[in-house]
């Protein structure tokens, strides 16, 4: 039978809590919290989901198991299985180089600055989640939000995390080759907004002075069309034109609005302005099967 009377055990329990105040309830739910982190996780992805992502990027790893690697976070089981962290450090510096190397090439007018600002804004970790989303890699993903009660908190930066381990996984277990064609099919096709990390503030100024670094002609602006000059609503076009050939247009209700808009337009012209057959500067090809010698040659008598 249980007795309900006290032990002097359970009061004497009860009496160091009583002493202790707030302090001792703090600590039991720091006690509970840190009992329930040590619980494993709940979350089984199947192994048919990873051989279906597999599927789906048409890659065959020379072991399986790496793809299940590759979609582990460190913050699964508390890091007690190996998680994509080293496969992530090296993708992510194979994306930048590919990356970089790809943007340099296209777009030769742009200062480093520019292109820096361009890597960030179009294939940082954000970019890079929305490319896992359309490979399917949410649903096989292994990691532990930070918020229980907000699951999806943090979500966006481990599937950019996890294409960046996909992509160091490729270049590990396949070699460079096949990792840059993996970036160039799958990253690099991606829309580029150039316009968007051009911070232009003064057009016209820097107009001035990129002529003059370029040896062009001076600057002159001529108006191309106007209607409605003595009206409420006026609006002109204007042509800013370095010799006879016309680098930027605009329009605005004012002369002075459209010639900034037309100077603004000149310099995204110029530092938009794309190559559009990159050449590679990456050796890609077997050594051995190329020969210099033509079919039929004899070989030379020594």
């Amino acid at each position: 039978m249980f007795s309900l009377v006290p032990t002097a055990r359970t009061r004497m329990a009860t009496t160091v809590i009583r002493r202790q105040g707030p302090s001792a309830n703090i600590a039991i739910r720091s006690m509970a919290s840190e009992a329930q982190a040590k619980q494993p996780s709940t979350k089984h992805i199947s192994p048919a989901t990873y051989s279906a992502l597999a599927a789906r990027l048409n890659i065959k790893f020379s072991n399986p198991s790496l793809i299940e690697q590759v979609c582990t976070h460190k913050s699964y089981e508390q890091g007690r299985l190996e998680s994509n962290g080293r496969m992530q450090w090296i993708g992510k510096r194979v994306l930048n180089l590919y990356v970089g190397e790809h943007l340099a090439a296209k777009y030769p007018n742009l200062t480093a600055e520019m292109l820096q600002d361009m890597q960030h804004a179009n294939f940082g970790l954000s970019s890079l989640a929305e490319v896992a989303k359309s490979f399917g890699m949410q649903a096989a993903m292994r990691w532990e939000p930070v918020v229980k009660e907000a699951p999806h908190v943090g979500l966006t930066k481990v599937l950019g995390k996890g294409v960046q381990a996909l992509v160091g996984a490729i270049y590990q277990d396949q070699g460079p080759t096949a990792a840059r064609k993996f970036v160039a099919q799958h990253i690099l096709t991606r829309p580029i907004d150039v316009e968007s990390v051009l911070q232009i503030k003064n057009p016209k100024l820097l107009l001035k002075e990129l002529v003059k670094q370029k040896g062009m002609e001076y600057p002159v602006a001529r108006i191309l069309k106007e209607t409605g000059r003595f009206t409420s609503s006026p609006v002109f076009v204007v042509g800013v034109f370095s010799g006879v050939k016309m680098i930027g247009m605009g329009f605005g209700s004012s002369l002075k609005m459209a010639e900034y808009r037309a100077a603004k337009d000149a310099l995204i012209k110029y530092y938009g302005k794309e190559v559009k057959e990159i050449q590679q500067s990456t050796l890609v090809g077997d050594e051995e099967s190329i020969s210099f010698f033509e079919r039929d040659a004899e070989p030379a008598q020594l």
